[in-house]
């Protein structure tokens, strides 16, 4: 199997179906880990759904990584956590609060200094344009290059990924590709991600 990773990660807004009938699906499917982002949600209510996708992603044995709460991670006894750049400079203890700590950044400045905040890996973007980003130009590859010459971690790229443009994304020296708003949407997540892994080869 390929050491490039595809990570998913949630987005209740663009799930036009039912989000649980959806995060069943993606978690039978052939990605490497799923990220519950769930910002807009107060705390209390991310720890119960977080609980729910917990069980979830066990039951298929797949890795979760949470988003924002880091109490969440202590009450599920789950230490994976995603957090944006912003986060991570009001909240600098974090690193000794978790097992494994994800950064989103959108500089090279910010990979640089994510790294040398203890991030274990950083997740890049928007590299291509994306409804997520409407009317925004993605930040394109020769950025995405920049942050994985510039930060001595694991870089995924978000934004905009399809099975068209991902060999691209490799050839970067990206570890893996993080999708949303395409897994979330897809009527059938694990032919897009067969069709992803394929392009890959």
């Amino acid at each position: 199997m390929s050491m490039f990773k595809l990570l998913a990660v949630t987005d209740q807004a663009s799930c036009p179906e039912n989000f649980w009938t959806q995060l069943q699906l993606l978690a039978a499917s052939e990605i490497d880990a799923l990220i519950f982002r769930a910002k807009e949600l107060p705390p209390q209510e991310y720890y119960r759904q977080a609980s729910q996708v917990q069980k979830i992603c066990r039951a298929h044995h797949l890795p979760l990584i949470l988003h924002t709460y880091q109490d969440t991670c202590r009450q599920l006894d789950t230490y994976k956590l995603q957090v944006s750049y912003q986060q991570l400079l009001r909240q600098p203890w974090l690193r000794s609060q978790v097992q494994c700590l994800g950064v989103s950044v959108h500089h090279t400045d910010e990979a640089v200094h994510a790294a040398a905040s203890g991030a274990d890996y950083l997740i890049a973007g928007h590299i291509f344009a994306t409804n997520c980003k409407q009317g925004l130009p993605g930040r394109g590859l020769d950025f995405l290059g920049a942050v994985c010459t510039a930060a001595p971690l694991p870089v995924y790229a978000i934004g905009g990924i399809t099975p068209a443009n991902i060999g691209q994304i490799k050839k970067t020296g990206a570890a893996g590709a993080c999708l949303m708003n395409s897994l979330m949407t897809c009527p059938e997540p694990a032919v897009l991600v067969q069709k992803l892994r394929q392009a890959l080869l």
